[in-house]
């Protein structure tokens, strides 16, 4: 089964093709993806079974008309049409293909008749018959309307030729055995004329049905391989929903690391894309807010201490964090306001001196917090 829409269906293949096709058919080469394509490669594989079948029958009467050297050269000059058409059909020019069949076999009927010396006999009659093969052949091969053109031709060529031709004396006396020479025309032609008319509308309603059936054939196919193609899109889709929604629920958990996957259809692969951005353009700013929020963390704890030291009460200083403010925190360790002292609370060092209220200037902050004895 070919999918009508997919680009990467692949050819069928040379080993699977009889060889006659791989040999006299444009089929094996044409990719087969549309109807119009399959329509094609079966018209390609028609007239390749048509011209072998043809060959068959030529080599077969070659045998009978060995002493009639006209019938020779007709089937000769059928075998080398076929041989071109042939060509054309390998090639790809199928409807070249097939008027070049048509036209050979009714080119070999006619030489045949016109090159004979004895003009229109009684024995030729009957090959205005054959040429109803051209009719069949033509709604077999190409647009079925053709039947009626080539039905049209055939008609207007058998009247031009019974009446321009010279006819042969065993023409003149049947026509003893009418009552009219215009009875005896009609009773002749009309034969031909009507297998040919009738054939045309018969290989038409058959050629028709046969392209109705083929036109239904294709769309069951079609559809069955559009249902397939949406159940995998919709298991893709399926998929890619739950690869994004794995990574939206890391993300909105804090952890920033994980990226979303490949997507199995390129409209969620666009959607991957601009997540994936906007992540990577999203994480420096949240650490960056993340930064911010410990050092107000640390900015609050220092302020707290301070403000403890400040009323003497037991002070619980905060120890470097990797923040801004552990700079702070040394000039303050330096300057011996956070200076360790033993006592149930750790770095509770540094007291504000007894007897002093209000704030301690700036100039007392690097000078012992005790006064000397003997001041």
């Amino acid at each position: 089964m070919f999918s009508p829409d997919d680009p990467t269906t692949p050819l069928p293949s040379l080993q699977r093709v009889p060889w006659w096709l791989r040999v006299a058919s444009a089929s094996p080469r044409i990719p087969q993806r549309t109807i119009a394509e399959r329509e094609l490669a079966r018209r390609s594989d028609l007239i390749a079974w048509l011209s072998l079948g043809l060959l068959i029958a030529t080599l077969s009467l070659s045998l009978i008309a060995l002493d009639d050297v006209q019938a020779l050269m007709a089937l000769s000059g059928i075998v080398l049409g076929l041989a071109l058409a042939i060509a054309a059909n390998r090639a790809g020019l199928v409807t070249v293909a097939g008027i070049l069949v048509i036209c050979f076999i009714a080119g070999g009927i006619w030489a045949y008749m016109l090159t004979s010396p004895l003009g229109l006999t009684m024995g030729q009659l009957p090959n205005y018959d054959l040429l109803a093969v051209t009719v069949v052949v033509a709604a077999s091969v190409l647009p079925r309307l053709s039947a009626f053109i080539v039905a049209i031709i055939n008609c207007a060529a058998i009247i031009a030729d019974f009446f321009l031709r010279p006819h042969n004396a065993n023409v003149a006396a049947d026509a003893a055995l009418y009552s009219s020479v215009t009875q005896q025309t009609i009773s002749l032609l009309v034969r031909p004329l009507v297998l040919n008319l009738l054939l045309a509308v018969v290989a038409y309603l058959w050629v028709r049905g046969t392209d109705l059936a083929i036109r239904r054939a294709d769309r069951a196919e079609e559809i069955a391989a559009y249902q397939g193609r949406e159940i995998q899109r919709t298991a893709a889709l399926e998929e890619g929903v739950r690869y994004l929604h794995q990574t939206l629920a890391s993300w909105a958990e804090g952890d920033f690391r994980h990226r979303v996957p490949p997507m199995p259809l390129p409209v969620l692969e666009q959607v991957r894309h601009d997540l994936n951005l906007f992540i990577s353009l999203f994480t420096p700013t949240d650490q960056t807010g993340i930064e911010l929020r410990r050092l107000q963390s640390e900015a609050h704890r220092l302020q707290v201490a301070l403000d403890g030291w400040l009323r003497r009460q037991p002070v619980v200083w905060p120890a470097p964090s990797g923040t801004a403010l552990d700079g702070v925190i040394s000039a303050l360790q330096a300057a011996g306001v956070m200076r360790p002292v033993s006592g149930p609370y750790r770095g509770s060092a540094g007291s504000r001196p007894s007897g002093t209220s209000g704030p301690i200037p700036p100039s007392r902050l690097s000078s012992p917090p005790y006064p000397e004895e003997g001041h």
